[in-house]
């Protein structure tokens, strides 16, 4: 006969027992409904409008001693903050790190850059603001918060503008970290490597991811953030052994991701004990398969609720903006166009210039018309430029002129990753990457936003001894005619408005005459798509008078 031991204990033991029970059970609920209750908030933080995040590069910490030797925190706020006042910025991210370890923000686990820089019209003024007990980074938070902005902290995996240092010439961000610790570095100073930078830190090192995931650590505990930035392409380097042209393994991409969970992780603990949620956004390049390639599993951490909101793009792009937004639609992950400046400059024609305030409303109508949650702005100086009062209201761009282009940056894929290009499926065509123009067809894709109110609309080609007469242009298989050239080199073609369609659109161009005159070469520089609405735009007003007269 078996003994029930429950039913010896004394009467009062059992009572304790029962109320010991009752009462665990009753915390282990309360707790995860605390979980879920903050989860519920993270969810609700994520799902408000955002439409621009603006981030700063935090250079502002270096004073320009042109303008005045006086120092003063408005003075600080003037060089990059104060001209974001009003202008419709939902979020600022504010990077305070330079290389690996070293910040401009008060740090305990890494170092601060008070040094000068090699400019001598600059100054560094973190040291100045550090005595009078702040830093860039707490006042750019103030200054964020009192005007309505979420603040996201930005960090750069892997800065490598100290490459340049040399023993008889130290960089000014070569820091003490990586003077002690050469071994965690990519190569020997002034190594070259294929595909990186010898100055890079190795992420095969535990002690680097630690490192990394205490500097958010840090940052989370001890700031008033509402996020964090993983900036991975500034600059994309992970492994050396990616550097040297391999691909990152299975255990060094498991290694990335589980400090990223960490991260992830870390802020959901410190934003509960904050009683705010803190999200987690990361800069990568737009494809799976590359990131994954130098060691970013970027579909496992949308598939595993790891990561927010993923900013595509950088140096350069990959796929359409569709690509992309799908997936994060399939993951409920916010997808963000990335609004890097074009660096494509040489050769360009003088009416045809990137930098310009059409264009990059023209980019960001093609980001919004294929889905993308918000529109990024990187490495912009002039907080007082037009475009940045357009970009994230796409109802506003339908009413003004629009400048697209095939390629905005024709950054190299392969500067990363031996073989990168062959993930590249957009095309590439600027001065500097011109096409031959022959017999067999040269077809381009380019990416429009919704241009359905009325305007006229205009596809201009720059080349290089073209006969005109010897072109056959074709967009979206219409064939469209020749209106006007110029003697240096712009042909106007007049394109009927229903022709072109939201979203994705095809140019075609073949040589008609196959017996091209010996010597010649015709080729094509550049491609661009006109929507023109305001025939008085300063900035369009010579572009436009060639295409209307």
């Amino acid at each position: 006969m078996k003994i029930n031991r429950y039913n010896k204990i004394p009467f009062y033991l059992k009572e304790l027992i029962l109320f010991v029970i009752l009462l665990f059970g009753l915390s282990c609920e309360t707790e995860q409904e605390k979980v879920e209750g903050f989860e519920r908030l993270r969810v609700e933080k994520l799902s408000k409008p955002r439409p621009l995040i603006h981030n700063n590069d935090g250079d502002d910490h270096l004073f320009s001693l042109k303008s005045s030797s006086e120092f003063s925190i408005q003075s600080f706020l003037d060089i990059r903050s104060s001209g974001l006042a009003g202008i419709g910025i939902s979020t600022l991210s504010y990077c305070t790190s330079r290389s690996f370890s070293l910040f401009t923000h008060k740090t305990g686990v890494g170092e601060t850059y008070t040094k000068d820089f090699y400019l001598p019209e600059r100054k560094n003024i973190v040291s100045e603001l550090m005595k009078v007990g702040t830093d860039p980074l707490e006042v750019t938070i103030n200054f964020a918060h009192e005007q309505g902005f979420e603040f996201f902290w930005s960090n750069r995996m892997n800065d490598t503008h100290d490459a340049a240092h040399r023993p008889d010439k130290p960089h000014a961000q070569w820091n003490s970290f990586k003077e002690e610790h050469p071994e965690f570095l990519f190569g020997g100073i002034g190594e070259r490597l294929p595909h990186g930078q010898w100055s890079a830190v190795d992420f095969s090192h535990k002690e680097i991811r630690d490192l990394c995931v205490q500097f958010f650590t840090e940052v989370c505990e001890n700031y008033d953030v509402d996020g964090v930035e993983l900036d991975f392409f500034r600059h994309l380097y992970l492994f050396k052994n990616v550097a040297k042209g391999e691909v990152a393994s299975e255990e060094q991409v498991g290694m990335i991701t589980d400090m990223v969970t960490r991260i992830r992780e870390m802020t959901k603990r410190v934003g509960m004990e904050k009683g705010t949620p803190i999200l987690v956004l990361t800069r990568v390049p737009d494809s799976f398969e590359y990131c994954r390639s130098v060691g970013i599993d970027l579909e496992e951490w949308m598939e595993k609720d790891l990561i927010d909101i993923v900013v595509g793009g950088g140096y350069f792009r990959l796929n359409p903006w569709n690509y992309l937004v799908e997936q994060g639609q399939k993951y409920g992950v916010k997808i963000y166009a990335d609004f890097s400046e074009s660096r494509i400059k040489d050769g360009q024609h003088p009416l045809l210039i990137r930098n310009q305030d059409a264009v990059y409303r023209a980019r960001a109508a093609a980001a919004w018309e294929a889905g993308a949650d918000g529109i990024y702005s990187f490495n912009e100086f002039n907080m007082r430029r037009q475009y940045l009062r357009e970009i994230g209201k796409p109802e506003e761009l339908k009413n003004t002129s629009n400048l697209y282009f095939v390629t905005y940056r024709n950054g190299n894929p392969n500067a990363y990753l031996k073989e990168g290009k062959k993930y590249l499926t957009l095309p590439v065509l600027s001065p500097v990457n011109p096409i031959p123009i022959e017999s067999e067809p040269l077809n381009f894709m380019i990416e429009i936003g919704d241009e359905k109110n009325r305007a006229k609309v205009y596809l201009i080609l720059f080349g290089r001894e073209i006969n005109p007469e010897d072109l056959e242009v074709l967009v979206n298989n219409v064939k469209v005619l020749i209106k006007k050239s110029t003697p240096d080199g712009l042909f106007v073609y007049e394109v009927s408005d229903n022709t072109m369609q939201p979203g994705i659109n095809h140019l075609s161009l073949r040589n008609l005459n196959g017996n091209v005159k010996s010597g010649s070469n015709p080729s094509l520089l550049d491609a661009a798509i006109l929507f023109s609405r305001d025939s008085n735009d300063p900035a369009l007003k010579e572009l436009t008078e060639i295409c209307l007269n």
